[in-house]
């Protein structure tokens, strides 16, 4: 994953997962899926960049 900074990557997930908490919190249903989506899509790519690395390395 050419051109994927780890650590934006990393802080881009621990802010959305505040989101989600945020939205629990609000009893927001909309921002709770949204959020939840986005987290779920987030930790495939850092998954997807871990991979590649052991398969590199």
């Amino acid at each position: 994953m050419n051109g994927i900074d780890k650590n934006t990557l990393d802080a881009t997930i621990a802010k959305t997962f505040k989101e989600v908490k945020t939205a629990v919190d609000a009893h927001n249903e909309k921002s709770i899926q949204m959020y939840s989506q986005a987290l779920r899509a987030l930790v495939e790519l850092r998954q997807q960049i871990v991979s590649e690395e052991h398969a590199e390395g």
